[in-house]
């Protein structure tokens, strides 16, 4: 009858609104889970080996950076090749004496960065041949571990090169830095086209 109709209709209603309580507090939880992991890794990376009470601005020190005019080449002339995603290349003139990122800016190529203090990870990239001199940064152990330093990691914005090198670039690895694994030279040095947020045929009229 009508009432049973009407009683089936409220229980169906109430069970999907259940549900979908349920599918929020479940998306709330993994979110709040991942943010506690990356957090957790970010601790154990910062105070591994060190005093508890560490901090980030402990390990950077701005005053040891070399400021270089744009385009100015500091030292003597290295040649370092910056590799990118599908399969580009750009070689560009360095100064021993100057930082990687540095010259690669200047050259007009896109390079992550953020701090510009060998403490953030953002620059991260891998000297995949030759080598670079990392001295100018306080604590390097406190952003790259030692398997990482090794491995030829190198943080680009206090860097300098030893004589030829060869980089392999990332785009947004860095922030992902302790937690996945280099995929090797991924990063957009030649620029990319913005991600359009609709199709061409959306935007008729606009």
């Amino acid at each position: 009858d009508a009432r049973a109709t009407m009683f089936a209709s409220t229980s169906a209603t109430m069970t999907l609104t259940q549900h979908h309580a349920s599918n929020a507090e479940f998306r709330a939880g993994a979110t709040r889970a991942s943010t506690a992991r990356r957090c957790a890794t970010v601790r154990v990376r910062a105070l591994f080996g060190k005093p508890k009470d560490k901090m980030a601005r402990d390990a950077i020190d701005l005053s040891k950076r070399k400021i270089s005019e744009a385009g100015s080449i500091v030292g003597a002339p290295v040649k370092v090749t910056f590799l990118g995603a599908n399969n580009s290349r750009v070689e560009v003139e360095c100064g021993s004496e100057q930082y990687i990122l540095d010259a690669g800016l200047d050259a007009g190529i896109e390079i992550p960065f953020t701090c510009r203090g060998g403490i953030c990870g953002a620059c991260v990239a891998r000297v995949a041949k030759g080598a670079v001199d990392q001295s100018d940064i306080t604590d390097l152990e406190f952003t790259l571990s030692e398997d990482e330093i090794e491995a030829g990691m190198a943080l680009l914005c206090m860097a300098r090169p030893v004589g030829d090198v060869e980089i392999e670039t990332q785009s947004d690895w860095g922030y992902s830095l302790g937690t996945t694994e280099w995929k090797g030279a991924t990063g957009e040095i030649l620029g990319r086209d913005p991600t359009p947020l609709m199709g061409d045929s959306d935007r008729v009229g606009l």
